[in-house]
């Protein structure tokens, strides 16, 4: 049976994209920049999300990376409610791949395709992985991550592609840049040290699927093994833990 996902756990990981604990010891002007573009943000359209961030491109910091996480989800439509509710529920009516994990399903709508360039929207989906990494959030990281996956596999698939479309398009993947995504997924929000906070969600359990292949030696044993655990097809074998 499909698991249902719960649209507020993944509501909170992406609309509150706040920026919190701005440090005294902060330039001001910085400071000034920063809510500046969180203002700008919080009432962007998808077409003008990035200029609401185009002076903190120089600005590392997990508040400044934080922002720009939020203006590729907002440039995606992934930012609003009603751009990630529609997602959720058509994940949760996606019944084209019953050996599918939930995560899988995720994936198979979170693609970004704003540019209608394929590499364009591969590089967007990078760069979102990058700052969204940087951003010291763990559900930041991991939605990221699955956009990475979503985008690089549904490059050559149409707006209409369901799970079964994406199991199906992963194959021809290259195992080691899904492998790469799998271990700075896992490394910087999943693990014991890291500070994810997705509780029992969705994303807990894609953390699950990935504590599993990153057991493995290699990024391409790694990528071999995250193809089977949210596809359920081609298991490599061990280490990477039978679904």
């Amino acid at each position: 049976m499909k698991k249902t996902v719960k649209p507020s756990h993944l509501l909170l990981a992406t609309v509150t994209f706040a920026v919190f604990g701005l440090t005294a010891c902060e330039k001001e002007s910085e400071m000034d920049t920063i809510k500046d573009a969180q203002m700008c943000l919080n009432s962007a359209a998808p077409a003008g999300a990035q200029a609401c961030v185009s002076k903190l491109a120089s600005n590392t910091s997990p508040q400044a990376n934080q922002l720009k996480c939020a203006a590729y989800f907002i440039q995606e439509n992934l930012g609003s409610p009603t751009g990630l509710i529609e997602a959720i529920d058509a994940s949760n009516t996606d019944t084209s791949c019953a050996s599918c994990s939930g995560s899988m399903a995720i994936i198979s709508q979170l693609k970004f395709s704003s540019s209608g360039v394929p590499a364009t929207d591969i590089a967007n989906a990078d760069a979102a992985f990058s700052v969204c990494s940087a951003s010291g959030v763990g559900i930041y990281t991991q939605l990221a991550s699955m956009v990475n996956i979503a985008t690089v596999t549904g490059a050559a698939l149409g707006a209409n592609a369901d799970a079964n479309d994406y199991a199906t398009a992963i194959a021809a993947v290259d195992a080691s840049t899904l492998g790469n995504i799998v271990i700075e997924t896992y490394e910087s929000s999943c693990d014991s040290n890291s500070s994810s906070d997705s509780d029992e969600s969705e994303l807990q359990k894609y953390c699950t699927e990935l504590s599993g292949a990153v057991a493995e030696a290699t990024p391409a044993d790694v990528g071999a093994c995250i193809k089977y655990k949210l596809t359920g097809q081609n298991y490599p074998g061990l280490p990477c833990p039978a679904n």
